[in-house]
C-alpha cells in the first residue's frame, strides 16, 4: 500500500504545483476563462470523475493532453490499488500447501493465492491445475493449464521460473507469469489471466548443449516467419530471445539435426550386428550436404561418398550417381575409443568398408550402397 500512498502525493503535489502548460502560457488570451478556471479547479482536486468533466466541456483544449494523462495516472493508480496483493511469496506458499509454487493475487480489491500443481505422482503430467484459494488457504476454484509439449513420449517436467504476477501490456492488466522445462529440450514461457482463462504459451525446443546440457540449441515454432502473434505471445517470444541459455539455430543444422534423428530411430542398435540399413533421403539445404561438397569423395559405381564429424556425429553422405540426390547413409555419436577413420569402396564398385581404429586393432564393417545391408 505504501507506494499507492506515494503516487497519490505525488498527483497532489503535482496539482498544487503545477504551472500552465507551455502551449497555455503562449496562447493563454486564446483560452476562456471558464476553461483555464476548469483546468486549474481538475488539478487542484483531482479525480477521473473531474478530469472527463473537463474533457467532455472542452474536448479540443490544448489543456486537454494534460487532462488525459492526469486520469490515465489516476485510473492505473485506482486499479494498482485494486488489483495488487500485498500477500508475500512465504505468505503464499504457507497457506498453499503442496504445490510447485504458489503467489498473491488481487483482483477488484478481493486477495487470493494462487497454486500451482501437478497430479500426485506424475513426473511427466499433460496439465497442470491452477487452484484459487482465499487468503487463508480455503479452495476457492481451480483452472486447467494445458502442458505444451511436442514430445511424444513426454519428459520429466520441472518449473523454471515461479509463478509471478506482471503487468507486460500495461499497467491496467495483471497477468500470471511463469516458465517450465520439458526435459531438457523444451522450455516453455506462460501468460495466464486467471479470470478469463485465456492462456498464451511460447516454446523453444532443441538439443541440451553445453557442459552440463543447461542450454538448448533449437528454434521456436512462434518465431517461424509470416506467424501473426497476439500481443501476449510476441511478449513472451521477447523473453526467449533475450534468454541467453536459448541458442536458435540455422535452417542447415536444424535440417541436419532432424536427418540424424530419423536415422537413428530407424537404425536403432546400427553396428552390433548385421542388418539392413535404412538410408534418410537429405534436403539439398542441410548442413550435411554443404559438408559433404566441402569433402573429398570416394567414388563408386552408383554413388560417391564421403566421411566427416558433424553436429557431435560422424556420418557418411551419399549422393547418387543417378539422380543426383544425396542420403544419410551411416551415422554414429563420434567416439575417440573406436575411431571410424577411413572408407572406401571395394572392387565391386557398391560395398563401401568402414574402417575403425579400436585402440591397436582394426575392424571392418562393409555397408552395401546397393542393397543398404550392413556386413559385420
Amino acid at each position: 500500500m505504501r507506494f499507492i500512498k506515494i503516487l497519490a502525493a505525488a498527483i497532489l503535489a503535482l496539482s498544487i504545483l503545477k504551472p500552465l502548460p507551455a502551449a497555455a502560457q503562449t496562447s493563454a488570451a486564446t483560452q476562456s476563462k471558464a476553461e483555464t478556471s476548469l483546468y486549474t479547479k481538475t488539478f487542484a482536486k483531482p479525480s477521473v470523475k473531474a478530469a472527463d468533466k473537463f474533457l467532455k466541456k472542452f474536448p479540443e483544449s490544448v489543456y486537454a493532453p494534460e487532462i488525459r494523462h492526469l486520469k490515465d495516472s489516476l485510473q492505473t493508480a485506482e486499479f494498482q490499488k485494486k488489483n495488487v496483493s500485498q500477500i508475500t511469496k512465504d505468505e503464499a506458499l504457507q497457506k498453499a500447501g503442496e504445490c510447485l509454487d504458489a503467489v498473491g493475487w488481487k483482483k477488484d480489491g478481493t486477495e487470493h493465492i494462487l497454486a500451482l500443481t501437478v497430479l500426485k505422482g506424475a513426473v511427466a503430467p499433460t496439465e497442470l491445475t491452477l487452484r484459487i484459494l482465499s487468503p487463508n488457504g480455503a479452495p476457492e476454484t481451480a483452472k486447467t493449464i494445458p502442458v505444451y509439449t511436442l514430445q511424444d513420449p513426454q519428459k520429466p517436467f520441472r518449473l523454471a521460473l515461479p509463478l509471478e504476477v506482471v503487468s507486460p501490456l500495461g499497467p491496467r492488466r495483471n497477468y500470471l507469469h511463469f516458465a517450465y522445462y520439458n526435459g531438457a529440450d523444451e522450455y516453455v514461457e506462460v501468460l495466464y489471466l486467471p479470470e478469463e482463462d485465456i492462456l498464451h504459451q511460447a516454446m523453444f525446443y532443441g538439443n541440451p548443449v553445453g557442459k552440463d546440457q543447461q542450454h538448448i540449441e533449437g528454434q521456436s515454432p512462434e518465431m517461424m516467419e509470416g506467424l501473426q502473434l497476439t500481443a501476449e505471445t510476441a511478449w513472451l517470444v521477447g523473453r526467449l530471445k533475450d534468454n541467453p541459455s536459448l541458442i536458435p539455430i540455422s535452417k542447415a543444422d536444424y535440417l541436419t539435426d532432424a536427418a540424424i534423428r530419423w536415422w537413428l530411430e530407424k537404425n536403432p542398435g546400427a553396428g552390433s550386428k548385421s542388418a539392413r540399413i535404412s538410408f534418410g533421403r537429405l534436403d539439398p539445404e542441410s548442413s550435411i550436404v554443404q559438408a559433404y561438397n566441402r569433402q573429398s569423395k570416394e567414388k563408386g559405381k552408383n554413388c560417391n561418398a564421403a566421411l566427416f564429424d558433424i553436429r557431435g556425429y560422424t556420418v557418411i553422405c551419399v549422393r547418387s550417381r543417378t539422380d543426383g540426390e544425396y542420403s544419410l547413409a551411416w551415422c554414429e555419436p563420434v567416439n575417440r575409443s573406436k575411431r571410424l577413420n577411413t572408407i572406401y569402396f571395394e572392387t565391386d564398385g557398391t560395398t563401401l568398408v568402414l574402417f575403425y581404429y579400436k585402440g591397436r586393432t582394426t575392424i571392418k564393417y562393409r555397408l552395401s550402397t546397393a542393397s543398404h545391408t550392413l556386413r559385420i
